[in-house]
Order: structure tokens, then C-alpha cells, then sequence
């Protein structure tokens, strides 16, 4: 794709790039008619590079629209969602061409919303552009067309010559072309031009007119040149969006005119000496008003004789036989028939007739064309022709008589039916060597070729004597010879195209488990979003936080290990935010694992993935946090909490920068910055063997202490107010004040939850509050509530305990408040702002048993 081709979600990446797979041209479109992708099908039909289809418009492409046009067509997808194209297409060098397909919105595209348009080119638009190129060459014509949707002119080379303008430049803005063609109009003929022009514009129509032009290519001395033209203008539902025509020398058309006369009389002249008796009868009076010289020569009429005489007389037809032959030839269009031509002295001619249908307006006429078989010879050479076209063929063709047994077959159907048995093809019924195979009535093949309907090919299964399954395509076609009717059976071997869309199946199949390996690769992302994120900037006025500040400053812009320290609460993740997106590595994703919310038994494939089947649930691939996180930082939030088994493998990681995926051999290079945190005291965990002190070293190639807030008190004012903020804007308050001596009591507040503690009292205030005024009061006396076992510990100051005995004692205080309910809304999860799993993992292992809280 283009470097400047618009961002486009994973899902329809994948689903765009499979589309380069397919022959059709497929567009990408928008609401604006902005083209934002195409495959290189698209690109190839149109002429255009993929990097100049990303910059065209679909006007461009199909001019037939405008913009109201297309804002119309687009609300009507909306209600049908797709919709058949039977149109024309303008490739890069402005050449129309017919082509077919199907539009509709694609399922994969959200934002923005996109028209797909899938097209192929078709073959009678190729040869009606070269067609009407030769027209214009050879018979002198100009052509010209004013597109009113982009004001432009389009010229064709003629008109370029006449007027002497760039043989390179074929389109022209319409003011520009105004000044150029007023220099060479005479002075009377401008207000006509503009007369015309205005009818043309004002409602579909065309016209016909002489235009005087001083040609700097054409004219003689000081006579202006005369030129034909002929316009007409054309409207879609709204207005009038294009007027186009053409241009050619007075005396051009004249010596046309003059042409058209002499090949009427070559014409007449071919059918004269035509080697077959031609008639054209009349379907009213069923007279002949029309005989060739070989019809005079074959009767014995004269011409003039041979002029209204009745068509009984020739034939010997009588009335009801007669009527039956033009009813079927009223119906079929054409119709084949063996009878006598009777000549004058009424001896009869054995004769082969071929008779057409042609009706202009009310009048209906039959041309007959009339071979007397008498003189006919058989024609051994073009019957060793037709056998021989067949016979090179690479489809079988098989002729079936009505009792469906094999009477003719080309050579491909006999070299691959006559393995199927020892016996003489001919004679044999069909179902003796394709068993299965259902032959429709060959009365209703018949019927619908004249009803002009087209039976569907059928799909057969043929089975070699090799033991290999060939997919044949079969088309039925009912065939005359002489007085009998066969069946043609057509049969092509689809085999590898059958096995070609098996595999764009098993790619769509592949698709669709990327898909949902994408959903499940995602799952972090649509968590945080879900969650209320309520971290933000950085805030902070203290200078010692400056400090930490600068400290991530220094470390963000290299590919240092980070560990950040700190105690709960206190926005470790923050900084590692802050430290990846001030990174070069800050395009690219910054994934988040909580270490102590992992499962033992799932953490090594949450963390380096596993291949299908590699255990039991394992239905498909999985990438893992490592390799999501490639080119980009993963954060290792509760390092502390990683088993030594997998510390081992981390190590390895970290050291060899690649992974293996649970159930592959392969390694997978990765190159990944990490940033990783604790609440614990690793050091000691190292002695007490918990933690690995190779692991340690690794990780602590650049500490960071994250200070707990009671280390900087003059942050405190400012976290309320900002907060305060947040949740009275999200909540619809409108909270202004907070009262002085409310702020003097939690700046002396230890905050043992740290900058947490502080948001969740901060939104309760918020929830409570009534005035514009925060109401502090009920958050403050729960601070200071004597009923709260050890908790008071903790809030006092006074004693300082261990870490773990006091996350025990906040956890306790939070089920406590939610009668036990850990999860949800209104749980303990979300009042420590903790996610769900991470407090589950810490209350079994603190031994915390919610049961004893329920009331």
C-alpha cells in the first residue's frame, strides 16, 4: 500500500489484501467519493499505479456520476446493500470501457464506512472502444465531451489537429477551452453557440448544426472551414451532467453521404451474385417483394415475375403447413427447413431453406435464403475441417440421440471414455460410462432455446480409471441434423479451478481464524477501554516528583530496562506510559501484563503464545504479549509475583531477545523494550529464594522509585482539584469549591492507598455532593471511623507494619464496605480501582476469605 494510503483496521487489511488474490477489480470507496483502496486487478484494468488510484476519485473512474449522484447512490445501498454495475469506466488515459459487477458496503470497514466495488472488464467494451476508434480514424470524425460534474472538455486527437493544440493534452478546463475556440469562431456564430449550448444543458436533448472555424490547419487563404456538428446532452435523476458529440468536415460528410450510395449498390450488387437463391417475402400478404439473380436463374422467373408473386407457388406449401412454418419462425427468430422449390414449368428443386425473422416498427418481414441441394456436392474439406476443430478441442463433446445413447464424440471424449470400457463408444447409452449423470428432456432443451432462456451448466464427478476424481462442467445445447434432433453434451474439466477456489476457501477460512485470533490478541485493549481511565498527564507541583520526572526524561529516548518501585497505588503504570511514549518506540504498542492476575497454568501462553493444538482448548494459533508487543515496549506490572519457572524463561528472553510459542521448535526473534514494576522488595525476595537474582540484575538496569504521596503532601491540593474535575464533568455537577479546612485534614492524611486512595475519595465526595461545594465530610469520617479493626494501623502513622499485613488490612476494609462483593459494580475491585482478577490472585494469597464479609 502507499505510504500515504489512510490507517485501515487489522481486519480489513487482511480482508483487502485477500482480495489481491482475485481477477476482478475491486475499489475501496467513501462517503465523499475518495477512492481509499484498490487490489492490483483494479490498478492493472485502469491503467493506474497503486500509489495514483489512492489519489483518484471514483468521478474520475466512473464518469457517469456526480457528487449529488453519488450521495443518492450511496443512500440507496443502504437500503438494498448492494447493488448489479452495468456501466463504462474511464482508464488513466481517458478510453471508456464497458464493464459489469456488483457494489455494496464491506462488512469489515466501521470507521470510516466504505463502498467496495468489485468489476471485471468486459470484451464487447474492448472491441466497442477499438470499434469506434477505427470509426473515428478512418471516417474523419471528431469527438468531444463536456463534463459538467469536473467542468472539463475532453478533445479527441482530430480536433487537436484541427486546432492546432498539444497532441499530449487531451483534457481542457472549460473557460480555458472557451478562450481558445472564441479565436477561431467567426464573429456572428458565438451567440448561436451559446443559444444552443444553454438548450443542450437545460434538459436532455440533441442538435445538429453547421459551425464556421478559422482553422490555422484547414483553411484556405481567408475562408473559414465548415464543420458538421452534431451534440447531444445527457441527465441522470437530477440534471444534466454530460454533453458530448462530434465533429467532421462539411465536405467530409458530404463525400459520406456520397459512399453510403456506392456501397448500396456494392451491396446489391454481393447479394445478386450471392451463390444461394435469396427472397425477402412479406409476413403480411406472404408475397415476395425481393429475388437475387441466383433466385431468377433457379426458377425460371423473371424478376419481375418473381415480384409479388405468392409464396405457395414456389414452396407447394399449403395453407396450414405454411402458417406453421411462420409461426415458428414468428418465435424462434430463425428456422432451418428442407422442402421443394417449385420452378415456372413446375418441375420441383430439392432445396435447403434458412429463414429469418426482421420486423421494423409495425412491419414484418421473412428473408429467405435458399440452397438447391439438387447441385450440392458434399464438401469433403470443410467437413475434415469441422472434424478436425473438434477433434484439437480440449472440452469433450458428446452428441446423444433422443433414447440418450452416444451417436458422434470428438476425440477428447473418446480418449477418456473408452478407458471405461473394452466395448465400441457409439451405440452405448451415456449412462454406461458417466453412471449418475442426469440428462434433462431433450423437448425442454429445445423449449428453452426458444424462449431464449439459458439452462445452468451442471457439475458432474468423473472418475478415471486411475482411481483420480476429475470435476467436469457440463452444458446441454439441442442440435438439428436434417430431420433429427440431438443432444450436444459440452464438457470442460474444472478440476483446477474447482482445487483454486477450494484454496481462496481455506484462505477465507484462514481468514476468519486470524479474525478471531485478533479478538482474542486484543482482549488488553478492549479492557482498557472499557475501563474509566482516569490517570492522564502526569500531575505534580513536588520537586522531589520532578526529580522521578527527570529520571524518565533521561530514559525514555534509549532502550534501557526500567524498573519502577514503589508501593501500591502509587501510578507506577503511569510511568511506564510516560516512559514509552516519550520513546522512539512510541508508534508502535505499549502492552501491559499483570503479572499476579496470570494464572500458573496459562502464563507462558499469555505471555509467549502457543500453536494450534498445542493442549487441550488450544483451537487455534495465539501470539503472545512478546510478540504483540514487537517494535513496541510491554510493561511487567507485579514482576514480584512471576513463579521461578517462568522467571527462568523471562531470562532467556530478555538475554537471547526471542521466544518459542508452546507447542513449536522455531524461535520467533523479538525486539522489545521492557519496562517492568513491583510493589515488593526484591532484594529480600532473592534471599528468602523467591526471586531470581540473575532475573534481578537484568531487570534493574535503570530503578525508578515511584514516591508514595505522603512523601509529597503539595500534590495533594492539586490531585483533588484535577480529579474534582474529572468526575463533576463526567457526572454533570457543577462543583467549584472545596472547603479549606477538609483540604487541611487529608493534606495531614498519610494515604497509605496512595494517589488510588485519593481518586476513589475524590469521586465518592463527588457522588455525594449537593452543592457546589465538594462534600469531603462523609470520606473524612471514614478515615477516622474507630470500628475499623486493624485498619486504623495503617491511617494513624503511628506504626509502621509490613507491607503485605497492610495490603491485608486495606483489602479487609474494602469487603467490609461492599458486604463482600469482590467484582462488578460497587465491588471492592472497583473501589480499590483494582482490576477483578489482580484482587482475586491477592486475597488467596493473603488468605482472605470474602464469605466472612457477606451480611
Amino acid at each position: 500500500m502507499a505510504d500515504n494510503a489512510p490507517p485501515v483496521d487489522a481486519l480489513l487489511q487482511i480482508h483487502q489484501d485477500a482480495f489481491d488474490l482475485v481477477t476482478e477489480g475491486v475499489l475501496w470507496v467513501d462517503v465523499t467519493g475518495r477512492v481509499q483502496y484498490g487490489n492490483e486487478s483494479a490498478a492493472s484494468i485502469l491503467g493506474y499505479t497503486r500509489n495514483a488510484l489512492l489519489k483518484a476519485s471514483y468521478f474520475e473512474i466512473n464518469p457517469h456520476f456526480s457528487m449529488m449522484g453519488w450521495k443518492k447512490f450511496w443512500n440507496r445501498l443502504q437500503e438494498n446493500q448492494s447493488e448489479r454495475l452495468d456501466t463504462e469506466f474511464v482508464n488513466r488515459d481517458g478510453k471508456l470501457f464497458s464493464i459489469k459487477g456488483r457494489a455494496g458496503f464491506d462488512i469489515y470497514s466501521v470507521d470510516p464506512e466504505l463502498c467496495i466495488v468489485i468489476f471485471r472488464s468486459t470484451e464487447g467494451g474492448k472491441r466497442d472502444a477499438d470499434l469506434l476508434e477505427a470509426v473515428q480514424t478512418d471516417g474523419k470524425i471528431g469527438a468531444w465531451e463536456v463534463n459538467l460534474a469536473t467542468n472539463q472538455v475532453f478533445l479527441s486527437p482530430l480536433i487537436r489537429e484541427w486546432l492546432a493544440l498539444s497532441e499530449d493534452r487531451v483534457f481542457y478546463g472549460a473557460s480555458e477551452f472557451l478562450s481558445i475556440i472564441q479565436s477561431y469562431l467567426v464573429e456572428e456564430a458565438y451567440e448561436g453557440i451559446r443559444a444552443t449550448y444553454k438548450d443542450l444543458r437545460r434538459s436532455a436533448c440533441k442538435v445538429d448544426s453547421v459551425l464556421s472555424l478559422r482553422t490555422p490547419t484547414l483553411d484556405r487563404k481567408t475562408a473559414p472551414t465548415n464543420f458538421i456538428v452534431r451534440a447531444r446532452s445527457v441527465e441522470n435523476e437530477l440534471e444534466v451532467y454530460k454533453v458530448y458529440g462530434t465533429l467532421c468536415l462539411e465536405d467530409a460528410a458530404k463525400q459520406v453521404i456520397e459512399d453510403r450510395t456506392v456501397h448500396e449498390e456494392l451491396l446489391q450488387l454481393a447479394v445478386d451474385r450471392h451463390p444461394d437463391a435469396v427472397y425477402i417475402i412479406s409476413s403480411e400478404d406472404r408475397r415476395v417483394i425481393y429475388a437475387n439473380g441466383r433466385a431468377v436463374e433457379m426458377t425460371g422467373y423473371s424478376r419481375d415475375q418473381l415480384h409479388g408473386l405468392a409464396v405457395s407457388q414456389l414452396s407447394g406449401l399449403g395453407h396450414e403447413e405454411a402458417s406453421h412454418i411462420y409461426r415458428r419462425v414468428r418465435e424462434e427468430r430463425y428456422v432451418e427447413t428442407q422442402t421443394n422449390t417449385f420452378r415456372k414449368d413446375g418441375s420441383p428443386v430439392p432445396s435447403h431453406s434458412r429463414l429469418y425473422h426482421y420486423q421494423r416498427e409495425t412491419k414484418e418481414y421473412v428473408l429467405v435464403v435458399t440452397r438447391d441441394l439438387s447441385q450440392q456436392s458434399e464438401d469433403t474439406e470443410n467437413v475434415q475441417l469441422y472434424s478436425t476443430t473438434l477433434d484439437v478441442l480440449q472440452e469433450w463433446v458428446v452428441w446423444l440421440n433422443s433414447a440418450g445413447e452416444i451417436v458422434l464424440l470428438n476425440e477428447a471424449a473418446r480418449k477418456k471414455l473408452r478407458r471405461k470400457t473394452s466395448r465400441t463408444i457409439e451405440g452405448l447409452h451415456i449412462s454406461e460410462v458417466m453412471p449418475d449423470l442426469s440428462i434433462p428432456n431433450l423437448a425442454d432443451v429445445r423449449q428453452e432455446r426458444i424462449d431464449n432462456r439459458n439452462r445452468p451448466a451442471t457439475e458432474y464427478l468423473f472418475s478415471t480409471t486411475s482411481g483420480d476424481d476429475r470435476t467436469l462442467n457440463i452444458r446441454f445445447a439441442q442440435v438439428e441434423a436434417g430431420a433429427q434432433s440431438f443432444l450436444c453434451l459440452i464438457c470442460r474439466d474444472v478440476t483446477t479451478q474447482q482445487l483454486n477456489r477450494r484454496k481462496l476457501e481455506k484462505t477465507k477460512r484462514r481468514v476468519d481464524e486470524l479474525t478471531k485470533q485478533l479478538q482474542s490478541e486484543n482482549e488488553t485493549l478492549r479492557e482498557q477501554i472499557e475501563q474509566v481511565n482516569t490517570s492522564g498527564p502526569i500531575i505534580t507541583v513536588s520537586r522531589k516528583y520532578q526529580e522521578t520526572l527527570a529520571q524518565i526524561a533521561q530514559v525514555s529516548d534509549t532502550d534501557a530496562t526500567v524498573l519502577v518501585t514503589g508501593e501500591t497505588g502509587t501510578g507506577k503504570e503511569l510511568l511506564a506510559q510516560s516512559i514509552h511514549k516519550f520513546s522512539g518506540r512510541s508508534r508502535k504498542p505499549l502492552i501491559s501484563v499483570n503479572c499476579a492476575a496470570l494464572p500458573e497454568n496459562l502464563i507462558e501462553s499469555e505471555l509467549f503464545g502457543h500453536e494450534r493444538g498445542a493442549f487441550t482448548g488450544a483451537h487455534m494459533q495465539k501470539k503472545g504479549k512478546f510478540e504483540l508487543a514487537d517494535a513496541g515496549t510491554i510493561f511487567l506490572d507485579e514482576i514480584g509475583e512471576l513463579p521461578l519457572d517462568m522467571q527462568a524463561k523471562l531470562l532467556r528472553v530478555l538475554q537471547e531477545g526471542e521466544i518459542q510459542r508452546i507447542g513449536s521448535t522455531e524461535s520467533i526473534n523479538v525486539d522489545v523494550r521492557v519496562v517492568a514494576a513491583t510493589n515488593r522488595d526484591l532484594e529480600q525476595m532473592i534471599s528468602e529464594g523467591k526471586f531470581r537474582e540473575d532475573l534481578f540484575y537484568r531487570l534493574n538496569v535503570f530503578p525508578i522509585h515511584n514516591l508514595p504521596l505522603r512523601e509529597r503532601r503539595e500534590d495533594i491540593p492539586v490531585l483533588i482539584k484535577h480529579f474534582t474535575k474529572v468526575y463533576s464533568d463526567r457526572m454533570g455537577r457543577n462543583i467549584t469549591h472545596i472547603n479549606p479546612r477538609d483540604m487541611e485534614q487529608l493534606m495531614a492524611y498519610d494515604f497509605p492507598g496512595n494517589v488510588r486512595e485519593l481518586i476513589n475519595l475524590v469521586e465518592r465526595a463527588v457522588i455525594t455532593s449537593q452543592s457546589s461545594t465538594l462534600n469531603l465530610s462523609a470520606s473524612l469520617r471514614a478515615l477516622r471511623r474507630p470500628d475499623r479493626n486493624g485498619e486504623s494501623q495503617v491511617l494513624s502513622g503511628d506504626k509502621i507494619i509490613p507491607f503485605e499485613a497492610m495490603q491485608k488490612q486495606y483489602i479487609i476494609a474494602a469487603l467490609k464496605r461492599t458486604n463482600g462483593k469482590v467484582t462488578g459494580p460497587g465491588g471492592a475491585a472497583e473501589l480499590l480501582d483494582l482490576n477483578g482478577r489482580t484482587l482475586m490472585s491477592k486475597m488467596n494469597k493473603l488468605g482472605i476469605n470474602r464469605n466472612k464479609f457477606t451480611s
